[in-house]
């Protein structure tokens, strides 16, 4: 039994043999990621069967898409995969991609953004990314997202804190990109930016 993994043009191969004298030889497209992936090539090593192969790869949450080919009479498969891209972590449990799959955080991957709390609907984190990390005027980058029932939504980025409560409407999201504009403008960005209130927005300068 053997195991060669390697890495030409940013493309990670594996070849190993299996139980049964099996070679598969595995194309990671996106690169090797995720602590899941060595724990899935030390896996493949012990099946028996092209079945169980395409059991193993179909149940296995990280991958987006794969394609499996075989050649007959020789024994030899033919794996490439391509990875989820996650966008954000979720209480340390779960990692989301911008189409809000869903798979097992495996400790990997660490320097995304961090969501916490008891969080109903993920749409509400994707759409506050969107709407911070999209604007073309002040570049914000997302370091973490919380959520509590007292303060709702506070969202720290490596520019300043904002603040938008519980409810995430439309108003309260239009007054952020108002507010962005008006800093771009005054060429000030404050360490907090509070969008809570009905009247307006609140702006702190200073730690």
């Amino acid at each position: 039994m053997f195991r060669n993994i390697f890495l030409t043009y940013l493309i990670f191969f594996t070849t190993l043999s299996t139980a049964k004298n099996y070679e598969i030889n595995v194309n990671f497209e996106s690169g090797f990621e995720y602590k899941s992936q060595e724990e899935f090539v030390n896996q493949l090593q012990f099946l028996r069967s092209t079945r169980e192969i395409e059991y193993l790869v179909s149940n296995q949450d990280w991958i987006k898409d794969y394609s499996l080919r075989y050649k007959p009479f020789r024994k030899e498969v033919f794996i490439s995969i391509r990875n989820r891209s996650p966008i954000f972590i979720l209480n340390k449990e779960f990692f989301y991609d911008e189409e809000l799959n869903k798979f097992n955080f495996d400790q990997s991957k660490k320097d995304l953004i961090m969501v916490q709390g008891p969080i109903d609907d993920v749409e509400e984190v994707l759409k506050l990314i969107k709407v911070i990390e999209s604007n073309p005027l002040i570049q914000f980058k997302i370091e973490s997202i919380d959520y509590s029932y007292v303060n709702g939504w506070d969202v720290k980025s490596n520019k300043a804190l904002i603040r938008f409560g519980k409810d995430l409407s439309e108003k309260r999201l239009n007054n952020f990109k108002d507010t962005v504009n008006y800093l771009f403008e005054i060429s000030r960005i404050p360490s907090i930016i509070d969008v809570r209130y009905k009247d307006g927005v609140a702006l702190k300068y200073g730690k």
